[in-house]
């Protein structure tokens, strides 16, 4: 879909809001096993099974997004509802608030990702620099995960056409726009095209990249994803929260039919 007029900011977050919600005890890592399309499509954290903490997940991240809610409160409320929902749940302050701040970086990064494949913006600014946003007591090598990808320096910083792959090759998240990883502390800066052309990241007279669209909801829950990997058939099929069809793709339960509830 091309976009032939500015999108506002809050029409971009639109498709964010239109993500299933999945409970699962799955690790990180197993998660990141399943295909893209429907980690993209779905709200879901590591060893979550709690269908109200993600719909709450869910509606604080709106009230954030609206200016409604402050992250501090928010986090309040997180660890309230954990506490009673299962008073010896394991999830610590740092854990909530890295749930918290990775949906609204996510959220964030869509939409203005989505607001910069605007026509207009592409022409007048067709790359982005990979910069430090907020320092880490531990940063990560960026600089060697961006060569690792593919990527390209220009006079020593990392510089790429807005669509171009590299973006989606440095996520952990399988996505072109930040975080590009938990915690990451990474965020991009637009690079005028002048500039561009005469860092070399393109020529002069180049057409800018063309404008691309990446919107949530458009893998139904029937649609899941198909796993090839034993260890994860195994934890899904002991799960509960779906099967596998005749294709081997794993077909979620829908939450009305999902049995959650705690053991007697």
């Amino acid at each position: 879909m091309i976009f032939t007029e500015p999108v506002p900011f809050s029409e971009a977050l639109a498709d964010w809001r239109v993500r299933e919600i999945w409970p699962t005890p799955l690790t990180t890592e197993e998660i990141e096993l399943l295909e893209l399309e429907f980690r993209r499509s779905a709200i879901f954290s590591a060893r979550v099974q709690n269908i109200e903490f993600l719909e709450e997940v869910q509606v604080v991240v709106d009230e954030i997004l609206n200016g409604e809610l402050g992250t501090a409160m928010a986090k309040a409320q997180l660890r309230d509802l954990v506490r009673l929902g299962d008073p010896a749940a394991l999830m610590t302050d740092a854990r909530l608030e890295l749930i918290l701040n990775t949906n609204v970086e996510m959220a964030l990064g869509y939409g203005q990702w989505k607001l910069d494949q605007d026509p207009d913006i592409l022409f007048l600014y067709p790359a982005q620099e990979l910069i430090r946003v907020a320092q880490r007591m531990e940063p990560r090598d960026w600089p060697t995960r961006w060569r690792a990808a593919g990527g390209q320096f220009y006079g020593g910083r990392m510089i790429a056409l807005k669509n171009d792959p590299i973006w989606r090759k440095i996520s952990r998240f399988g996505t072109p726009w930040p975080p590009f990883d938990f915690n990451s502390g990474m965020g991009r800066v637009d690079i005028f095209v002048d500039e561009a052309e005469a860092l070399g990241v393109m020529n002069p007279g180049d057409q800018p990249p063309t404008p691309q669209d990446d919107t949530f909801g458009d893998v139904p829950p029937s649609a899941q994803p198909k796993v090839n990997d034993p260890q994860l058939r195994r934890a899904l099929e002991a799960s509960g929260i779906g099967r596998f069809d005749a294709s081997g793709r794993f077909v979620a339960t829908p939450l009305e039919d999902l049995d959650l509830e705690d053991d007697e």
